[in-house]
């Protein structure tokens, strides 16, 4: 006979409640062991943001304005052809706008038939002058004449010759004459025609030289006063953005001008500026005030419920604010002045969520490994 011990349950297929409920136990104890020896349980989680830095950065941000004009030549070393004497104008070989060299013809001019009359009447004066001067120094020698009749006599033949010396010169007389570029330049203006009877004094064409050029550029009244003579600008054409050159400012006017409402403002143009002709529309940048300190991307810059400016920074992988003073902001930068370290990297993207001595993970990794 063989023996069998007793089932808790006989004639049960399945385990009955007692066991199960012996099974359930033993299986909350062993969870409850298993979660006693787990890491997490003795440590909170650690809190973190993924953000993205960028080295910290002393420089200069400078405020600049805008501001629209036209290339003129230098009012200083602008030439006005015009005649001591009346003219009259023969051929105009140029016209506005050309471009000249040195030597070339620009105007052919005559004398008009009331300067060949004074230089007909100068020459028949000198003439007389010696005659007069010669019948006297015979009177003289049969002393028929004063030393002083002769010395008058003199004086008079000295008078004629000077005057006709000064017609001579002031062309009175001559038939015509060919007036030449006194140096490489463009013809700003033409103010004569053919056949025009010029008076003596007026001008007959305005030429330019091509180089010691300027740009002219209108600025509101409060923005001129801060400029300098000596800053510089960046000028380019209006049209053609991608040609610049730097430009120095040369004066400021004292005035504004009443047809624009602004305040004309002179920038020389250097010689490398060849683009720039005299009529071009140009557009200016000029400084108006430089600020030197730790240079940042103004989205760095968060306030608090106070109004007070900080930014963070990745002190080894914990995130430390920083509060600082904002100087100046221009465009997406500003320059920060306060307690800040040199070597800690500033926290750029991400700081919106940050709190101090927060953990950091770098943007960095994740957009490398995305890239590749």
């Amino acid at each position: 006979m063989m023996f069998r011990p007793a089932s808790p349950c006989p004639g049960a297929r399945t385990a009955c409640p007692r066991v199960r409920r012996r099974h359930a136990a033993a299986l909350l104890l062993a969870g409850a062991l298993g979660l006693a020896g787990a890491p997490g349980a003795r440590a909170a989680t650690t809190v973190s943001a993924q953000v993205r830095t960028a080295a910290l950065q002393r420089g200069e941000l400078t405020r600049t304005v805008d501001a629209v004009g036209s290339v003129r030549s230098a009012a200083g070393h602008t030439l006005l052809i015009s005649f001591e004497r009346p003219v009259r104008i023969e051929q105009v070989l140029v016209e506005a706008g050309q471009a000249v060299r040195r030597g070339q013809a620009l105007l052919v001019v005559g004398g008009t038939a009331a300067g060949r009359a004074t230089a007909a009447r100068l020459r028949t004066a000198l003439r007389s002058a010696r005659a007069e001067l010669r019948r006297v120094r015979d009177l003289t020698h049969r002393q028929l004449a004063t030393r002083a009749q002769l010395d008058a006599a003199r004086k008079n033949v000295a008078d004629a010759r000077a005057a006709l010396a000064a017609a001579r010169v002031q062309g009175l007389g001559r038939s015509s004459q060919r007036v030449r570029a006194a140096f490489d330049g463009v013809v700003e203006q033409v103010a004569v025609d053919p056949g025009t009877q010029l008076a003596a004094g007026s001008t007959a064409l305005r030429l330019a030289p091509r180089s010691d050029l300027q740009a002219v550029v209108g600025l509101a009244p409060d923005a001129a006063r801060r400029l300098r003579r000596g800053m510089s600008a960046r000028v380019r054409p209006v049209f053609e953005p991608q040609l610049q050159a730097r430009a120095t400012v040369l004066q400021v006017a004292a005035r504004v001008d009443p047809a624009s409402g602004r305040v004309d403002v002179y920038l020389a143009l250097p010689a490398s500026a060849t683009w720039a002709l005299p009529g071009l529309a140009v557009q200016a940048r000029l400084p108006l005030r430089s600020w030197h300190g730790w240079v940042v991307p103004r989205q760095a810059v968060l306030r608090d419920a106070a109004g007070r400016a900080y930014v963070f920074q990745d002190d080894h992988g914990r995130a430390r604010r920083v509060d600082v003073r904002v100087r100046a902001d221009a465009g997406e930068r500003s320059v920060v002045a306060g307690p800040l370290q040199a070597a800690q990297p500033l926290v750029v993207v991400g700081n919106y969520e940050l709190r101090d001595g927060m953990a950091l993970r770098s943007a960095a990794p994740a957009a490398a490994a995305r890239a590749r």
